[in-house]
């Protein structure tokens, strides 16, 4: 090798070396997302239960069930634009695939807005993406069981429900009871890789199997 060459190989090999390290430590600081399905009060599933207020109706008092899961960013870096969006099937099936809606956004926990009361029907800001700091996690609705009791005298008190799930979403995906579903929830942001999160679906059609239709994948 020439002599002017040694300089010209190590300057190059040098450049290498602390771009391949500035990659690496660029990997090693990005955010990372894990989920699971929502777990509080020792429960897993966690299903919390609402007022329905924007459902309200004299002589009735309307109710919400949600299924939700924690997103958490586990890694170095804040996760900007974060969306959550689920693909939902039966079994040979076309999938179908909605835009979630971030829990902070509930009425329930977050009175600055409220979808389909009238309120704030701003999907922009409702569905809004959300940045996770480090270490933060945040709840993502999935999917809600509208029910109702009656209060008036002498009415049948039992709950009556709409006999289908419906996806938290702009366009919403009705699930019929006691049929098998495959379902993905993917967390995309605009400074990591998307994460995935598989489970099923097999709701009996009661209020109390709602807790139980979701299972791991």
């Amino acid at each position: 090798m020439e002599t002017w060459a040694i300089p010209l190989a190590t300057a190059v090999g040098g450049a290498v070396v602390v771009l391949l390290l500035r990659e690496f430590f660029e990997w090693y600081k990005r955010p990372r997302f894990e989920i699971d399905f929502e777990e509080r009060e020792g429960q897993k599933l966690y299903t919390p239960d609402y007022n329905n207020e924007a459902m309200q109706t004299a002589g009735d008092t309307h109710r919400i069930k949600y299924l939700r899961l924690i997103v958490q960013n586990k890694g170095k870096k804040p996760a900007m634009d974060c969306e959550a969006k689920l693909e939902i099937s039966v079994e040979g099936g076309e999938i179908n695939k909605v835009a979630l809606h971030w829990s902070r956004r509930d009425p329930a926990l977050y009175s600055k807005y409220q979808y389909g009361s009238g309120a704030s029907d701003d999907p922009e800001k409702f569905f809004a993406p959300i940045s996770l700091n480090i270490n933060d996690e945040e709840p993502v609705d999935v999917l809600s069981l509208n029910y109702h009791y009656s209060t008036l005298p002498n009415a049948d008190h039992s709950p009556h429900f709409i006999s289908h799930l419906e996806s938290v979403s702009l366009r919403q995906l009705q699930l019929e009871a006691k049929t098998a579903f495959a379902a993905k929830v993917t967390v995309y942001s605009s400074n990591t890789m998307p994460r995935s999160f598989k489970f099923k679906i097999n709701w009996d059609g009661t209020l109390e199997g709602f807790n139980k239709a979701f299972t791991y994948n």
